[in-house]
């Protein structure tokens, strides 16, 4: 299906993927992995993914994999609702064509993406004190590699003049480059003139050249993918001869995945990831033992049962499963509980709880709790059965309307999450949201209360916008939080119509203070005991909510407000001293590009 719209490619493969170009028409030309994106091209090429998210009706909560530091150039200034994975297979460092600049990219993206999968536990070893990483190591096309199976003949396949009959045929797949131990494989030839060696790959360095014109060496340069198969199956033995600099280290070979597939056995110097499938490996530590691995190696691939646990490990490692590790990953996130307080206007109620699962779940693990205060009785069924079409749903019937804070601390104390986001039922949650103010309380311990930006407020989270209707709010939002990532903002006090904190916290700062009755100051006294404890108070500025602005006290008349006001702001300044009233603010920070 092609949803080509002027200036995109976007081609349909099935539900919900899709191959997508960006135009380059306002883009230009960036070098991949070495040239460094104007501001003007970071706006174009925000705009293209916006445009296209658009034109395929994208979900809440869109998923952007990075596979090498270069994308974060671009990605770093999408907004919270796309959220990022850097999945890192290699250590960058030890490519001799890496650029400082790529380092430091990789840094910052280490301590800044939502989500670190790494292939290997070198590699998990030397990120987790950045991130937590999710180890999901590397696989084979199982389905491809099979012994079994008819594969296209190696065309090229050059057989040396045997000097006995039992010549042994070594193979090898891949780039030659300067971790290839081009000695190791030299001195192995000339020392057993019975091996022939058999290496398709480019060849990429001057050392390499040595290896021509050796009698039972042949290089074949690259082949294609389609002849790899073929290739293994005239092989006897198949071999990783790798140096064990940093970047081997760090590498989980997929060729081993491959080798095992079609049942040869591999001849390998000692990298640290073959260590886990140690009794099917043939491991060398100089070019003697190397030699004879290959002979023991040629000898146990004659063996049935040895060869079934080649091609049971094999597909016991397919892209498949990695496929659906990665995909667990991606899944597991923490549990947010939501508690939203409700009372009447069960259409207030329903919005609110229709923007957490439009179009997808605006975050991937949530527990609503609808705590209802005593609305009339077919308010409670409308929202009743409304709220059955959404999982993980619950509604709490206070038998009497207990206020503000007594009625969201009825919702906290039924949470099981591992944090709690507290939504007033005149809110709508833009996309992003969530994930946003997660992020800020996992990635900064100080952070003990965090909110987002909104429409309607009394306070620095007001932005002065406008729009028409709840699509254009998320426009809206979407402009708003774009390139400002990660970024918070220190404030007085968080307006508690959409708050998160972690679960544990509340159990050092205590519930709500029910002090104020039917409500107003509540935020204002939490958010003193939270500082109180030495935390702060964060504004997020990648988080927009939508608020109609308090929905109950809107119905009470101005006298009676008034007087609640005083009261209330009496009770808090005999707790806390005097109060400070809210403002808004002049100017935000200047957004990341």
């Amino acid at each position: 299906m092609d949803l080509t719209n002027g200036e995109h490619q976007i081609s349909k493969i099935s539900k919900n993927l899709y191959v997508v170009r960006i135009s380059k028409k306002d883009i230009g030309h960036i070098q991949p992995y070495t040239g460094i994106p104007s501001k003007d091209q970071l706006t174009a090429w925000i705009k293209g993914v916006y445009q296209i998210c658009n034109i395929i009706n994208s979900t809440n909560l869109k998923d952007v994999i990075i596979q090498h530091p270069f994308w974060w150039q671009l990605t770093q200034h999408l907004p919270p609702e796309f959220r990022i994975t850097f999945d890192c297979m290699d250590d960058i460092s030890g490519f001799s064509n890496t650029e400082n600049f790529l380092l430091d990219l990789e840094l910052d993206l280490l301590k800044n993406c939502d989500n670190l999968v790494v292939s290997s536990q070198f590699l998990f070893d030397k990120y987790k004190k950045f991130n937590v990483p999710n180890l999901v190591r590397n696989g084979a096309d199982v389905s491809n590699f099979d012994i079994h199976k008819e594969h296209a003949d190696f065309p090229n396949l050059h057989h040396f003049p045997k000097t006995n009959s039992k010549s042994i045929k070594v193979g090898y797949v891949g780039a030659i480059a300067e971790w290839f131990d081009v000695n190791l494989v030299r001195k192995v030839a000339l020392q057993n003139i019975d091996f022939e060696f058999h290496l398709c790959g480019d060849v990429t360095t001057e050392e390499a050249q040595q290896l021509q014109g050796i009698d039972n060496i042949h290089l074949y340069g690259e082949i294609p993918y389609l002849n790899v198969a073929g290739f293994f199956q005239e092989m006897d033995v198949l071999t990783i001869p790798f140096k064990l600099v940093p970047i081997i280290q760090a590498c989980d070979p997929v060729k081993f995945y491959e080798y095992s597939a079609m049942e040869k056995p591999t001849v390998t110097t000692n990298l640290p990831e073959l260590k886990r499938a140690s009794e099917i490996t043939f491991v060398a530590k100089d070019a003697d033992d190397f030699g004879k691995q290959i002979r023991h190696a040629s000898a146990k691939s004659k063996e049935i049962v040895f060869r079934k646990k080649l091609s049971v490990y094999a597909k016991n490692n397919s892209w498949n499963d990695r496929s659906k590790s990665f995909n667990n990953t991606l899944k597991d996130l923490a549990k947010v509980s939501v508690v939203i307080l409700s009372y009447g206007d069960p259409e207030l109620t329903k919005a609110t709880l229709y923007s957490l699962f439009d179009k997808g779940s605006n975050y991937p693990n949530l527990e609503v709790i609808i705590v209802d205060n005593a609305s009339p009785q077919e308010d409670i069924e409308d929202i009743t059965n409304f709220a059955e079409k959404y999982p993980n749903t619950i509604i709490i019937k206070n038998a009497e309307n207990l206020g503000f804070a007594k009625g969201n601390n009825v919702g906290i104390s039924a949470s099981t999450g591992k944090y709690v986001l507290l939504l007033n039922n005149d809110t709508v949650v833009a996309p992003g949201a969530i994930l946003s103010m997660v992020n800020h309380l996992r990635n900064s311990p100080k952070i003990g209360v965090v909110g987002p930006l909104t429409n309607n407020i009394g306070n620095e989270a007001k932005l002065f916008v406008e729009y028409e209707n709840m699509d254009q709010m998320k426009n809206v939002a979407r402009s708003a939080t774009t390139g400002y990532r990660g970024k918070y903002l220190s404030i007085n006090v968080v307006a508690y119509f959409a708050v998160m904190f972690r679960k544990s916290d509340l159990d050092k700062f205590g519930l709500l203070s029910e002090d104020y009755g039917r409500g107003m100051f509540e935020d204002d006294d939490h958010c003193q005991v939270i500082k109180s404890h030495g935390y702060i108070c964060a504004l997020a500025e990648d988080a927009f909510v939508h608020h109609h602005l308090s929905a109950s006290f809107s119905k009470m008349n101005d006298h009676e407000r008034n007087e609640l006001f005083n009261k209330n702001k009496e009770t808090f300044e005999k707790k806390w001293g005097k109060w400070k009233s809210h403002e808004y603010r002049k100017n935000r920070p200047a957004t990341s590009f």
